[in-house]
Order: C-alpha cells, then structure tokens, then sequence
C-alpha cells in the first residue's frame, strides 16, 4: 500500500528537479568589493526578483589580475562564464580568438537603447573597427584630492587649474612644512598628461610604441623635478590616502571612485577638483566593460543582454554611481532628480562629470596590455633617479618593439 506513494512522492520530486536544473543561469564574474560589491549584489537581486525565470549570479574573482587568470583558463578549458568585466586590451584578445559576442548585435534590435544617449567616449572605448563588442560597465577619471584647510592657511583659495600653479601650490606648502603630494606608479595619470600635452601612448595602426616622445619625455622631466625638489614622494597602493587622511599630505590624485571610501573620514574640508590641464584639456578614462562570452546557450544570452540593458537604464545608473561614485555612462542619467539629489550633495561631481567632454581613451588594442606593464616600468626607474626619462622611456619601447616582432 506504501508503494503508490513513494511513486508520487519520486514524480513530484522528478519534476520539481527538471523545473529547478531548466532555470537560466547566468554567471557574472566581476571584482567588485566591499559597499560597491554590496550595491551589485542589491541590483542583481533586484533584477532576479524581475526576471523568476532565471538568474544573474555574481562571482566575485577577488582582483582584476585574477579576474585575468581565471578568464584565460576558463576560456582554455571552454568553459567561460556567460558575462564578465574585462579591460579593453583583453577584449581585443579574446574579439580575435572568436570568444565575444558582440552586444551591438542586441543593441541592434533593441529600438529603445540609445547609443547616443551615452557619453562619446564610452561607446568609442567599446568599439572595435566599426564593431561595437562591449558596453562601459565601471568607469572613472582621475581627480585630485586636497586637504581645503592646508591650502587655504597658504593663501591658496581655489585648486590649481594648470601644471605650472599646481608646482606653484606645492613650493607654498612645502615651505609652511607639509608635504604637497604624494603619488603611486600609475600608467594613468601619466597618459593624462600625456595627452595634455598632444602626445600619443601608441599607435594602433602601426604598432608603434609613441609614449617616448619629447612630450612623454617632458611629462616625466616635470615630475622628476617634483620629486628633487622635495614637493613629491613616491607612496605604493592606497598609502597615499592614508596619508592624506591624517592630514600628512596636502594634494594626491586618485580615482574619482576614492570619493566614495574617503568621504567623511577626515577632520579637514576635503576638497575634489579636476587635474590641472597643460597644453590642451584632456583626461582619461579608466575602469572596466562588460563582455559576452559566445560558449553560451540562447537562453543565457537572452536573460544576459536583458540584465545589461537594465543595468544601464538612467534610474538604475544613479544607484551605481550613488553608492560607488563611478560616472554615469549616459546623460540622461544625469537628468534624473536622484542626479540632482547627489550633486547637492557632492558640488564637485558636477564639475568631475563635465570632464568627460575633453575624455579620451588609452589604447585597446591587446599589445597595451604588455606595452602598459613596460611603460609603468620606465615611470618607475625614472621617477626613482635610477634613469634618466628619456633612457628609460626609450628602453621601455624598445622592449615593447621586441616583444612584438
């Protein structure tokens, strides 16, 4: 008499099993920690709650350097998961090996996704030739972060517009006895100044390294003569913001993306103002697109593009950029009243977002990802007196010319 039962009971559970294993399921691997780890896993539960039918799961990979590791193995092995955050210069890695689907082939047959709506230089950071193969996912410029209170006890009421001002400020707070800047190794902030000054990082075309031009040569000269002059010290990672924190150090630069873990820790007005400009205006953007992988089913591509186009709706931007303080990517998002709410609330947003007419992008193509290691190599070795920048920026491209022959 028991048998019939446990029959049913084995059915129901079959089916309910089929139901569960038919969901779709759509793996994200990202890096995002911390109050911005916590804000994507809000929305994606927001989104899932919208779509019952199947899944965005967030794996964070840790860091982006992970994030690199763990993409490449997956794709050796062939088993990518169906979106991810990627660098430009891996997108171009993996367009090349066929592993992209490009979204402009969603956008295409989505009439209401406006890629006018978006800020130029995004969409130009996501195509490729005439191919659009990514959309921006995190994107940041740097800005510079100054202790208001420092400045002003030195006569300095407003920050320094241009290179010429900011060495300038720093002569003024160094002879009041404090340290005027403090910066890391970057790549970015020297391609800002770069640019500034009409240079160019490389040439996709050619494949010619032109970071080494009396341009390049002269933004280094300029903050070598910092560093002799003791108005700059060298401080590895986030250093620098501790130091700015305890009021140790009167400028740093940093991502506009530092607002968001700096507010309302210090004991000082902090103040947030674009990079002083040189010859021309320009700034760069840096962050991170998100991709499509082609190893997936339709399903999977289907709820993934539904979870990207409302991940950049104009409403659910502003929850992004509200709680990681990463820009906006279209400018209708910057119509919306929850817009003007953090403007009032942050004045010099407004003004960092007004940058992103003058913003331009560092090379995508895949040979950056080494040449960038070279470079960054170079502004250390000079940035430390261990050469001059001409040798070593020269060294630097030629290393990057022989790693491509």
């Amino acid at each position: 008499m028991k048998k019939p039962y446990a029959v049913i009971a084995f059915l129901v559970l079959f089916v309910f099993g089929c139901k569960t294993d038919d969901k779709v399921v759509v793996d994200y691997w990202h890096v995002m920690g911390g109050p911005l780890g916590r804000r994507l896993a809000e929305m994606i539960s927001d989104f899932n709650r919208l779509h019952p039918e199947g899944e965005v799961r967030g794996v964070h990979m840790g860091s982006y350097d992970v994030l690199a590791q763990k993409l490449m193995g997956a794709i050796s092995s062939g088993n990518p998961p169906v979106i991810a955050q990627m660098y430009e210069s891996w997108t171009d890695q993996f367009l090349e090996a066929g592993e992209l689907v490009p979204l402009g082939e969603f956008v295409s047959r989505a009439p209401d996704f406006d890629l006018h709506d978006f800020y130029p230089v995004f969409i130009d950071d996501c195509t490729y030739d005439t191919l659009l193969v990514t959309l921006p996912f995190n994107k940041s410029i740097p800005v510079f972060y100054y202790n208001a209170d420092i400045l002003s006890g030195v006569g300095v009421d407003t920050f320094p517009v241009d290179w010429a001002d900011f060495r300038r400020v720093c002569m003024e707070t160094r002879r009041a006895g404090v340290w005027p800047t403090s910066w890391p190794l970057d790549v970015w902030y020297f391609s800002t100044m770069l640019y500034q000054e009409g240079g160019v990082l490389f040439d996709e075309a050619t494949h010619q390294p032109r970071f080494n031009s009396p341009e390049g040569i002269g933004v280094i000269e300029y903050l070598v003569l910092l560093v002799r002059d003791s108005l700059f010290y060298l401080s590895p990672g986030f250093q620098r913001q501790d130091e700015f924190l305890s009021g140790n150090v009167a400028m740093i630069p940093a991502s506009i993306v530092s607002w968001a873990f700096m507010k309302g820790k210090t004991s000082f007005r902090i103040g947030v103002a674009p990079f002083p400009h040189g010859k021309n205006r320009a700034t760069v953007i840096a962050g991170t697109n998100i991709g499509m992988f082609r190893k997936t089913t339709p399903n999977q591509r289907k709820l993934a593009w539904q979870f990207i186009e409302w991940f950049l709706q104009p409403e659910n931007q502003m929850r992004w950029t509200a709680a990681s303080y990463y820009l906006p990517t279209r400018r209708s998002a910057t119509e919306t009243d929850a817009f003007r709410q953090f403007v009032a609330e942050n004045p010099p947003y407004e003004e960092i977002v007004r940058q992103l007419q003058f913003a331009r992008t560092e090379p995508k193509t895949k040979e950056w990802f080494t040449g960038r290691i070279y470079l960054n190599d170079a502004v250390e070795e000079a940035m430390r007196l261990e050469r001059s920048p001409q040798q070593a920026l020269d060294d630097a491209a030629q290393r990057l010319l022989v790693e491509l022959r």
